[in-house]
Parts: C-alpha cells; structure tokens; sequence
C-alpha cells in the first residue's frame, strides 16, 4: 500500500522527478503497493467509509467510537461499512449513517499535511460486536489503543482498500506487512524539508516502494502484542507518486493521543 494524494489540476503538467519532492496527505483513489489479500475476519474492527465508492478507512475502538484521520472526515455525511471483506459481498456488513455532527476533530489540526491528523465518529447505533458470519468467525470487532506495555515499533501490518498496481480499487481487503519505526529515525529517513512531528510514526522498509497510498488513509497500522493487536498509526501522509517514492510512510502515533481519545469519549455529549 503507499500513499496519496489527489493533485490540483495546476500540478499535472509537473514531471514525475518534481512530484517526487511533493508531500501530500491521503485521500481517494491511490494504489496498494506491494500487498496481498487479508484473510476473512484478520481485521473485524476495520471500516470502509463510503459515500458513492470508498475513499478512506477508519478503526471501531468502541462499539459507539471510531477512530480515523482528520483529513478524512471532510464530507457532511457518509456510511460506515464495518464487517466487510469483499467490496462485492456485504452479505454479513453493519452500516451506520453519520454526518459532521458525530464528528470530533483535533482542535491542533490544520488541515492537509501536518500533526494532530486525527479525528473521532460517535457512532448512535452500537456495532453489534458479538456479531459471527455464516462461517462463525467475527464479523465486526474492536481493536485496542496502545496499552502503554509495549514499544510501537517493530513488525506490524498495514490493512486497507487502496487501488492496487493495475490502478483498479481491490474487491479483497488488502494488507501488508510493514516495519513499523519511530519518530527519530523515520525523520533521518525522510528529506530534511519534511513537516514530520514527533507525534507521528512510519513504516518503512528501505529500497522499496511499500506503504499506505489514497484510499487507505484513516485506516490502520496494527502491532501485535503479547495482549493482542494495537492500533499503533492511523494512515496520515506521505510523498508521492505512491508506485515509485522510497521515503516512509508517515502516520498519527496513537499512543501520543491516548489522553485526548479518552477525555472525548468521556465528555461527548451526545
């Protein structure tokens, strides 16, 4: 998966070697690079979220909450798809209808590129999380923010619905495994002139092109633990053309906003 960026017709004209020095933030359309299919139920608390087609993902940490990337959250309304596997099958999905007024979006946020790029849905209608497919396994679950246990790095896996390398949006839920680093090392990764912030982490893998790209923004990049999975990103920005840049993928750290999860969850009203 790699990420990004629908460009303003005035950029077009650019050649690819610019674009190259263009850092954006995810939004629709985009490609998974170099992932390969999720296996049914890998990913339960994954959404799709959708108005005509899909455009960005977010992650169920509550039967009532979501969390996403800010920059997702820029339509007035829109569907959440939870329990969905293949784009074409929504035999066993939940779907919940939200619009600006479940949304909690980062006071810091700027907007584009840059920190802070995260955001919550107060869902009205709980997911039904004790939900099983035909198949008995769990059709929609949660996932935990990060416990504090663990460091959040190391091997993880990326999950999404980005458009593939033939250009084309996946049927299948795609991921990919992903090295997962911190702060300081991401920002010796990147060029000098990137807005990094020590509240993001990255994936990468030097020498090649993997990561998140349009489509997967807001979804997330998972650490298994002793405990169990963590949601240690949530798919934020990166430089583009997905299919070529060799510079990290860059995400919101979760671990960095465990007190801002929680003191809105506890203060909404809804």
């Amino acid at each position: 998966m790699k990420l990004f960026v629908i460009l303003a017709l005035a950029v077009a004209t650019v050649s690819a070697a610019s674009l190259e020095s263009i850092v954006q933030p995810g939004f629709p359309s985009g490609r998974i690079i170099n992932g390969y299919e999720a296996e049914k139920g890998e990913a339960p608390y994954i959404v799709s979220f959708k108005t005509t087609s899909h455009f960005c993902a977010g992650s169920i940490i509550d039967e009532h909450w979501v969390l996403t990337a800010a920059h997702c959250l820029a339509y007035s309304s829109f569907s959440l798809v939870a329990g969905l596997h293949s784009r074409n099958n929504e035999a066993d999905v939940q779907v919940r209808k939200v619009t600006s007024k479940n949304f909690i979006i980062h006071e810091k946020y700027g907007g584009g590129v840059g920190p802070n790029d995260i955001g919550l849905i107060y869902v009205e209608e709980a997911f039904n999380l004790n939900a099983l497919t035909r198949d008995g396994s769990a059709a929609v679950g949660k996932i935990s923010v990060p416990s504090g246990q663990y460091e959040q790095s190391g091997r993880g896996k990326l999950f999404g619905w980005g458009r593939d390398n033939s250009g084309a949006l996946p049927n299948v839920l795609q991921t990919l495994d992903a090295d997962i680093i911190g702060y300081n090392e991401c920002k010796a990764a990147l060029p000098s002139s990137a807005p990094i912030d020590p509240v993001n982490i990255c994936s990468y893998t030097a020498g090649t092109a993997d990561g998140a790209c349009n489509g997967d923004s807001g979804g997330p990049l998972v650490l298994y633990t002793k405990s169990g999975p963590e949601l240690a990103g949530i798919v934020s920005w990166g430089y583009t053309p997905c299919a070529t840049t060799k510079n990290p993928s860059v995400y919101t750290g979760v671990t960095n906003f465990k007190l801002w999860i929680n003191e809105n969850i506890k203060n909404y009203k809804a």
